[in-house]
């Protein structure tokens, strides 16, 4: 406990430059000092993951701790045993690439995810979470841990370092790190013209990198323009979130509370995030999402400036996935699509033992499953010695990653990784295409009738909406992690911090005002949606050819009185958004009031609210709000969802499934035209100037 408080003090004082200079609100909560002591010792072992220093107290505990002599600390002794015949056999050694997505290292990181989910109280989970901090490889052990104290019942509600903070390399470009490692190497700022020129500065005791996002060489002519958006550290860190949440190999016994409405959860996410990225496309004039063939050229390239121990593979414009290398991967995608097809024209089918009937509404869960090649697919069909998934076949071709060299040795690239996977173009197209699957799946499910979108005695009279306007501004993130350091600092915590600064995209607070008069009394649901108003060629766009295409922004339940209602609903209070992550640094500091950030405890999993709106454009981009207001029934289970899950209906809906656009022409629901504006540089590296404007040639007068 002694080590424990003064790694508080001393990594809180390295790093309490680290801290942006902007004042940030947000909510915190108190927590008791167990709960303190857990949260210390986990950060602990998230600090320098690619380092180990022998004077660490987890040191010590890792290398008097045995697994094997301790096994009836854990409460499933065939998991210790099935991880130690791996690990005698041999682990992923350290200082190698780890990816999810490669069968080996994926058995061996459940096996290590199942060592930590079995202890039988937190101190056993602590002392092998140390052992595996020491002895095993680092990202590995990040991957496991990580989820670990998620899923953990005794882990419920500890804060997490933000992705970003874990793994700068995912998430900053090779350039950054140059500038990084030579400020480290040089002991400071030893060149203050190179510093100028390429945009380093120190304040307040911490180094600052400006940075831009990738440009053309990386993206090509068009797709550049929506980099803001596709390598934002907190989109980039909402998707990993969402994997840790529900990874593709956790069995749905595990958290059960989701297991029902498992494949449910992963067309949702999916919808939104897809819909959410067409929007930006649309304001960025950018059109439809491309589609792609598996056995004609990648039309879309990707030139990654991403490093993580080798160079991430590029990928060349008009690509053609090597057929003769890859004969069986191909026709396994071929295959697997064409068995949903099959499943398409049967409608009611037997498949891994259980019995489908796609015009009920809950064989999403299947479709989920089948798509997602989760475990729980097979739960009735047996133990499988022989698994092949879709998305990692899928994205280890269109990766352009070559064939590994043994099991342990392979040149990532971005579609390897959750973090980094959103940067590629391909990534979209990839998961809008198996989206069309599951709106053939949908269109199986009779419309929603009118009567039963209906709301008796209530009509929703108007809608208002403050002016929306998106802007660029500065924002700092810890990137310490990316740099080694000395033992001597490993042990004091005496270094300088690292911080990267980079434009993202905002937007200005507003409310949405709905007006509602009603004949009645009781609790009403309502939401609000965001979605295209014209096509990307200029058309405008029918109800039923773009139900797939709106994000929805809001879901709460209100109580309605006889009369006239008036809603107001600040887009503070809206249900999928959270803050930005509070740095670590700052949090040792809410852990000495006994306090810890809300949002991070509770709502790790939501997008971050600066990308609730799609940037606008100076005279302003339309689109249309969607709001419907219907009578509310209780959630089938109460659980740790109550804070995503308002009412018993399916997520999305009534945009849940193809729609007879006749039938919302209802009272309780209305149809706003708004137009999004967007303040200031219309590009974000205009934002840097002059800090960070490039190489400029100088001449010599004569």
């Amino acid at each position: 406990m002694k080590t424990l408080l003064v790694l508080a003090g001393l990594v809180a004082l390295a790093m309490s430059g680290a801290v942006p200079t902007e004042t940030v609100h947000f909510k915190t909560k108190t927590v008791d000092a167990e709960f303190v002591t857990k949260q210390k010792k986990i950060f602990e072992l998230f600090f320098a993951p690619s380092q180990i220093s022998k004077d660490a107290e987890y040191y010590k505990i890792a290398t008097e701790w045995s697994i094997e002599a301790n096994i009836e600390n854990y409460t499933n002794k065939k998991a210790v045993e099935d991880f130690l015949v791996l690990y005698k056999h041999g682990f992923l050694p350290r200082n190698h690439v780890f990816s999810i997505f490669y069968e080996k290292q994926k058995d061996e990181a459940i096996a290590l995810f199942h060592l930590f989910y079995y202890a039988k109280d937190f101190d056993t989970f602590y002392k092998t979470a140390a052992y595996a901090r020491v002895f095993l490889n680092e990202g590995q052990f990040l991957y496991a841990y990580y989820i670990a104290i998620i899923h953990r019942p005794d882990t419920k509600g500890i804060v997490l370092p933000a992705p970003y903070e874990l793994y700068p390399e995912f998430f900053v470009n090779s350039d950054v790190l140059y500038r990084m490692y030579r400020t480290k190497m040089q002991g400071g700022i030893s060149n203050p013209d190179f510093a100028s020129e390429y945009g380093i500065t120190f304040e307040n005791n911490y180094y600052v990198y400006n940075t831009n996002y990738s440009n053309y060489w990386t993206y090509g002519d068009e797709e550049y323009k929506l980099s803001y958006f596709t390598e934002d550290i907190g989109l980039n860190s909402y998707y990993y979130y969402f994997h840790s949440h529900f990874p593709f190999w956790l069995e749905g016994d595990v958290f059960t509370v989701w297991k029902e409405r498992r494949g449910e959860a992963y067309y949702y996410f999916y919808k939104q995030l897809i819909a959410r990225y067409y929007l930006e496309r649309l304001s960025n004039g950018l059109g439809e999402i491309p589609e792609f063939s598996w056995t004609k050229p990648i039309k879309t390239g990707y030139i990654p400036f991403l490093t993580y121990y080798y160079p991430f593979i590029q990928r060349p414009a008009d690509y053609q996935i090597p057929y003769e290398s890859n004969v069986q991967e191909l026709q396994f995608l071929d295959t697997y699509e064409k068995t949903f097809l099959q499943y398409l024209e049967r409608g009611r089918f037997k498949a891994y033992n259980q019995e489908v009937d796609f015009t009920n509404s809950k064989s999403v869960n299947f479709v989920g499953n089948y798509w997602q090649s989760n475990v729980d697919l097979y739960e009735k069909f047996g133990p499988r010695n022989y698994h092949r998934s879709y998305e990692g076949t899928a994205r280890r071709l269109l990766g352009a990653s070559p064939e590994p060299v043994d099991k342990y040795s392979y040149i990532p690239s971005v579609l390897d990784f959750y973090q980094t996977s959103l940067r590629d173009p391909v990534f979209y197209q990839l998961y809008s295409r198996i989206l069309k699957y599951f709106i053939q799946y949908k269109e199986y499910l009779a419309p929603y009738t009118q009567d039963l979108l209906h709301y008796v005695g209530v009509k929703v009279t108007d809608v208002k909406v403050d002016k929306l306007v998106t802007f660029f501004e500065y924002f700092d993130f810890d990137v310490t992690n990316g740099v080694f350091f000395a033992p001597e600092q490993l042990k004091t915590y005496k270094f300088t911090p690292y911080k990267v600064r980079q434009p993202r995209i905002n937007h200005k607070p507003f409310t949405v005002t709905v007006d509602v008069k009603s004949e009645i009394e009781g609790d009403a649901v309502i939401k609000v949606f965001i979605g295209p108003k014209y096509n990307g060629e200029g058309y405008p766009l029918t109800l039923e050819d773009n139900w797939m295409n709106f994000v929805e922004l809001d879901w709460f339940v209100h109580k309605l009185t006889a009369g006239q209602n008036k809603i107001e609903r600040s887009s503070t209070d809206f249900l999928f958004y959270k803050q930005d992550s509070v740095p670590t640094a700052q949090i040792w500091k809410l852990l000495e009031q006994n306090k810890v950030p809300t949002h991070m405890s509770t709502e790790a999993d939501f997008m971050p609210s600066r990308l609730m709106l799609p940037k606008g454009t100076k005279g302003g981009f339309p689109y249309q709000l969607f709001v419907v207001v219907y009578p509310y029934h209780g959630k089938e289970h109460t659980s740790e969802l109550d804070s995503f899950i308002v009412d018993n209906k399916p997520f999305g809906y009534p945009l849940d499934r193809p729609v007879n656009e006749p039938y919302f022409i209802q009272p309780n629901m209305y149809f706003k035209d708004v137009f999004i504006y967007h303040e200031d540089e219309i590009y974000p590296y205009q934002s840097n100037y002059p800090y960070y404007v490039g190489h400029k040639t100088t001449y010599t007068k004569f």
